[in-house]
């Protein structure tokens, strides 16, 4: 039977068992991606792009019967590149790494099995389908900050006097608590520029074929959102100050949520209509029956099934590594004295950072004079891949804090050491704090999220599993900045964390 098959059907069938293979030997990545689309609202648009990539193929279905299958072994390296960037992302724990890196593969394997004249074809679906892939976030500081100034810019001009810290607003006529406004990360706008960036590209490809054309409509369609947000914080503030906060959240239900969406995409979708090129003239897709001669099906056959080993020696040496064993180590606690510093009993305290799936984790207060400093610490073994030290949904603040700003570097000295580290500003109406904070990763201090990644990930395929954590260090803000630094630097001191974390 499989004889009769045309070249196209024989490589289309091929294609589907091997994606398939790759899928399923990455289940856990796949499975990854959906859930960031489930559980983060900026990227739920995403179910919608299989669909999309479905049609974009549809629409070319007549471009492609005017070209023939033909195996490329170039593919195949695209493939085991990939396969490498996975390992590689599965070392360092970045899991968005390896969701790109499981797209790659099956791009590679579209190239491999259909040839570059296909792929030429269907070169922008193939891009498309990156967006599977839920990137952005690092977006958001800057969405933060731009929607903040922009607000102080236009509210000053109606005469109130206003305040900024990091992305805490204070209107400063009066002290009523509708006067102070955080631009917290649903305020930046990333969830509509993310889907309207899609479109716009979506709408550059279906509707022009002059690039100036295809270039000013991504342009629009990323200002867009960014403008749009940036009137609807400035109606917020402007219109919670002059009801005296009883209408601004209402307001904002309704100018920027979905039916406002939806209002602007209709006339953005409009107007490129109204200059949209002619299409090209199309024939009738009918695909060549020629039957897929017995050479072919062999290479065909050797190409998917290199490809599938590729993934399964990728997903295999993952799991040696995730086996090792795990370095023993006293269970994470604190002295009650460091020093002039004693340990003191939590009363009501609210801060408590989330790092999800650590092994073990330590929160304490030390207090000398009237300074209380808390210290957490979070550990990472290493021996599975249950939690990440740097990954989504881990959170310096926890609940019950706003982040003021983006993250400032400092220096202190651990173990007689300067290190550069990290700071935070966080808020809560009545209370500031600033935390501290640096990564330790096979028995070095880092502060960067990306160093961090690097670090585990060299660790990880070059030597023994490593243990790996976290250390932050809270003060109240209740002083200037070199004052606390020096707090804070009188406990590291003391207490020197590092060795708590029993990499010492």
């Amino acid at each position: 039977m499989l004889r009769s098959w045309s070249r196209w059907r024989y490589t289309v069938a091929v294609f589907a068992v091997s994606a398939a293979a790759l899928i399923a030997l990455f289940w856990r990545t796949a499975l990854s991606m959906e859930a960031t689309w489930r559980g983060n609202d900026s990227y739920q648009h995403t179910y919608l792009v299989p669909l999309i990539l479905a049609y974009l193929v549809w629409e070319d279905r007549d471009r492609l019967a005017r070209v023939m299958p033909r195996a490329d072994w170039r593919g195949l390296a695209v493939v085991l590149l990939a396969a490498l960037g996975w390992v590689l992302g599965a070392a360092g724990q970045v899991q968005v790494v390896q969701q790109v890196a499981l797209i790659g593969m099956v791009q590679g394997l579209v190239l491999a099995l259909f040839g570059w004249p296909v792929v030429r074809v269907l070169l922008f679906p193939l891009m498309f389908m990156l967006f599977l892939a839920p990137m952005g976030d690092f977006l958001v500081p800057t969405l933060q900050r731009w929607t903040a100034d922009v607000v102080v810019w236009f509210v000053e001009l109606t005469g109130v006097a206003t305040t900024t810290d990091g992305f805490m607003i204070t209107l400063q006529d009066g002290i009523q608590p509708w006067h102070r406004f955080q631009v917290a990360r649903e305020c930046s706008g990333i969830r509509y520029l993310t889907a309207m960036f899609q479109i716009g590209l979506l709408t550059a490809y279906l509707l022009y074929r002059s690039w100036p054309r295809r270039v000013a409509a991504v342009l629009v369609a990323v200002a867009v959102p960014i403008v749009a947000n940036w009137v609807r914080a400035v109606g917020i503030v402007l219109i919670a100050y002059h009801t005296e906060g009883r209408r601004g959240m209402d307001v904002d239900h309704i100018i920027y949520g979905f039916w406002f969406f939806l209002f602007v995409l209709a006339v953005y979708i409009g107007i490129c209509w109204l200059f949209a090129e002619p299409p090209p003239q199309r024939r009738p897709a009918v695909f060549s029956a020629e039957t897929a001669p017995a050479g072919f099906r062999r290479k065909l056959a050797v190409i998917g099934a290199l490809a599938v080993l590729a993934g399964v020696l990728a997903a295999y040496s993952s799991n040696i590594r995730l086996a090792g064993t795990a370095p023993a180590g006293a269970v994470l606690s604190a002295p009650p004295q460091a020093g002039d510093w004693r340990r003191t009993a939590y009363m009501g305290l609210d801060w408590r950072p989330v790092f999800a799936g650590a092994d073990e984790e330590l929160l304490a207060r030390y207090s000398k004079g009237g300074t209380a400093i808390d210290v957490y610490m979070a550990r990472y073994l290493q021996k599975t891949a249950a939690g990440e030290l740097v990954g989504y949904g881990n959170d310096l603040a926890g609940s019950g804090w706003d982040s003021l700003g983006e993250r400032r570097k400092a220096t202190l000295e651990v173990d007689g050491e300067p290190v550069t580290v990290r700071y935070v500003r966080l808020a809560q109406p009545d209370r500031k704090r600033v935390v501290f904070y640096w990564y330790r990763v096979g028995g070095g201090n880092v502060s960067s999220d990306v160093m961090a990644k690097i670090e585990t990930t060299k660790v990880r395929l070059f030597y023994k599993d490593s243990m790996s954590g976290v250390i932050a260090i809270a003060i109240d803000e209740d002083a200037d900045m070199a004052t606390l630094t020096a707090q804070v630097q009188n406990l590291v001191t003391a207490l020197s964390p590092v060795s708590l974390l029993g990499d010492r």
